[in-house]
Formats: C-alpha cells, sequence, structure tokens
C-alpha cells in the first residue's frame, strides 16, 4: 500500500517536468488518482496489525529453560529429556515450533513418557549453548536431540517431522 502511494506521488512529481498541455493534462490525472488512492489505502496504512493467534498446544507443553546441569539431573534420576536448540531470529526454529513441536500427538506422547522438555535459546549466543552445540557437533541452530539415561544422544534432523518424534519417542 505504501509502495503504491510513493509510486503515484513520484509520478506526480514526473508530471509536473514535463511542457505545456501535456502537463496539465498528466498532472490533473494523476493528482486525481494520488487522492483517490490516498483516500483508497491510506486508512489501512495508519492501522496496526494484528498480532497473530497463539500456537495451538505450546502452551499446555511446560518447557523449562535448559542448562547442562538441569540436563545431567534430569538423566542422572533416570529420566529422558529432549533438548531444542533454538533462536528468535531463525526462521526454521519457529517452523518447526509452530508445526511439529505443538502438535498434539506429540505432545501426549512426551507426556505419556515421562520426558523433559528443556529449551536452549541461542538468540544472543549464550557461550554455554555453543560450547553444548559444539559438543553435539553442530555450529548453529535448529537443533533437537533427544537424550536417554544409558543412550547416545539422538540428533533429530533441522526440519522436524510428526513421524520422526513419534518415531524417536517409540524407541524410549
Amino acid at each position: 500500500a505504501l509502495l503504491a502511494l510513493l509510486v503515484a506521488a513520484s509520478s506526480v512529481v514526473w508530471s509536473l517536468t514535463l511542457r505545456g498541455r501535456t502537463r496539465v493534462v498528466m498532472a490533473s490525472v494523476l493528482i486525481a488518482f494520488s487522492a483517490w488512492l490516498a483516500g483508497a489505502i491510506g486508512p489501512n496504512v495508519l492501522q496496526p496489525m494484528e498480532a497473530p493467534a497463539p500456537v495451538a498446544g505450546a502452551a499446555g507443553a511446560s518447557w523449562q529453560p535448559w542448562s547442562a546441569q538441569r540436563v545431567q539431573e534430569i538423566t542422572a534420576a533416570g529420566q529422558p529429556v529432549f533438548v531444542d536448540f533454538t533462536a528468535a531470529w531463525c526462521v526454521t526454529c519457529q517452523y518447526n515450533k509452530r508445526n511439529a513441536l505443538s502438535n498434539a500427538d506429540v505432545l501426549a506422547d512426551f507426556a505419556r513418557r515421562g520426558v523433559t522438555l528443556l529449551r536452549a535459546d541461542w538468540t544472543r549466543r549464550d557461550p554455554a549453548i555453543t560450547a553444548a552445540l559444539a559438543d553435539l557437533g553442530r555450529n548453529g541452530v535448529p537443533v533437537y536431540v533427544l537424550m536417554a539415561p544409558g543412550r547416545a544422544p539422538v540428533v533429530m534432523s533441522e526440519i522436524l517431522s510428526v513421524s520422526e518424534l513419534r518415531a524417536a519417542l517409540a524407541a524410549l
């Protein structure tokens, strides 16, 4: 909308550089068009955008902040842990949160198997998270890891699918 208004305004300025009758006709037509465009689009430019709807199911999941110590405590207690290494600026991370990680069946599987959900937020490049990523052989997000006591960590694909998550959980 704003681009259309800018094009119309620049067209009016251009028409004013013309000579003679062409100048008057073009300027009149473009001024009329600009006025119509401003009336039709202008009110929408100033309206605030609606906030996106909350992700279904995500509120029901009890994600906890990640720390290396917390992972050790949980696995020492004999419980499995799922870690979501993410960042606010990571588009793939946000896609996975809205799709696979907020799926009702996946969340039910996490709960049924007693998996603790930890979120490692790497938005500000936390050095502890960077070290944990390096330990997993990764140097960026997204990284999704399912850890169970006595087993090697299962590092999942960057673009998660519901079937991949459910298969990994079924193997616990």
